[in-house]
């Protein structure tokens, strides 16, 4: 059992390599993700918003029961977060990962209803902005740490400039649909385009080509902007913490940057509800102690933030990043049993 946590401070924001995916032209899946666009695209334009998870999940159920069946290591990753016990394999399998699929789905459909020719509401409703106006106040710029479910994206955009909030999104130059070279050109500037009506800009970095973003992430918050940043385990040097029922990586680039910038760091989570309501849920600022080294304020803001998102992926855990991806090389969670691939990392009793 891990009893410990494995902790790394990093100096920049850059993925640890290029996936294979991003050195191909062109992937099966981006031909798959293609035709389920347009499938979507349909869905979005002429049935009503009332009927579009249903629809959701009637294609989740179609896809899964047309491919292969999680493996073992596959379902131990899941299990992280829904736990283990009896017929929990079989669970994962029927139910949870139809839920998750369904509100995967739906949140690309929300996506594509933003190109109809009038304009889709998105529905969302932003909690807590009284953290962010107080954030601002200080003059030191803020760094939202948007933590990984299905509607993140979209709704925690349009959530902020819905109430007149400017930010500035860091993303790699995969965001999107695809991973491929020929999936980025076609695909993912349907995400892109949408996305922008809700941002200030967006600061895009490649590969390890991280020095002009780096520049620009520390000039916004120098200039009190807002920067969203969503937390996933790409990055130079990252944290291996204990996490529900196993361990989360997280990349602490951006905790670096606020600890240079004395920048405030929300976090940030946004879900749906019961009624259907996505809300984006702005927290009270991390813990950073002061006087202290930037690798101790660091490891204080990583211990409060964890335990915040675990008690939202325990309540809404089919929302949360399933499957866990390893196309650059490292997943975000892993079982106990796993073996931590970060390159630089130190133990902590």
């Amino acid at each position: 059992m891990l009893n410990d946590s494995v902790k790394a401070s990093t100096s920049g924001v850059s993925p640890d390599g290029c996936s294979a995916a991003a050195s191909s032209w062109l992937q099966a899946r981006d031909v798959l993700v293609a035709g389920l666009l347009a499938l979507l695209w349909l869905i979005a334009m002429f049935l009503p918003e009332e009927r579009w998870f249903a629809c959701a999940r009637w294609l989740a159920r179609k896809r899964l029961a047309r491919c292969a069946k999680l493996s073992g290591e596959e379902i131990e990753t899941v299990k992280v977060v829904v736990g283990s016990g009896k017929n929990k394999a079989s669970w994962i399998e029927e139910s949870f990962r139809k839920d998750w699929l369904a509100h995967k789905y739906l949140s690309w459909i929300q996506l594509l209803a933003s190109y109809r020719p009038w304009r889709f509401r998105v529905p969302t409703m932003l909690i807590g902005h009284q953290h962010l106006d107080q954030a601002l106040a200080r003059g030191n710029g803020v760094i939202l740490l948007t933590a990984n479910f299905v509607y993140k994206d979209l709704m925690t955009k349009a959530a902020l400039a819905e109430a007149g909030y400017q930010t500035s999104h860091l993303v790699r130059d995969s965001h999107g649909f695809a991973e491929s070279k020929l999936g980025r050109r076609l695909l993912n500037p349907i995400y892109a385009r949408v996305e922008r009506r809700y941002l200030h800009e967006r600061l895009v970095f490649r590969s390890r080509e991280t020095t002009e973003v780096n520049a620009l992430i520390r000039k916004r918050l120098s200039e009190n902007k807002t920067i969203l940043v969503t937390v996933t385990p790409l990055g130079r040097r990252i944290a291996s913490l204990p996490f529900l029922h196993g361990r989360i990586r997280i990349a602490t680039g951006a905790l670096k940057f606020a600890c240079e910038a004395d920048a405030t760091v929300l976090p940030v989570f946004t879900i749906k509800k019961a009624d259907g309501r996505i809300a984006t849920i702005i927290e009270h600022p991390l813990a950073k102690p002061a006087k202290a080294s930037h690798g101790d304020m660091i490891d204080a803001m990583l211990d409060d933030y964890v335990p915040r998102l675990e008690t939202y992926v325990a309540q809404y855990p089919e929302q949360f990043a399933f499957p866990t991806s390893d196309r650059h090389g490292l997943t975000l969670i892993e079982p106990l049993g796993g073996v931590a691939t970060s390159s630089t990392r130190t133990a902590v009793a």
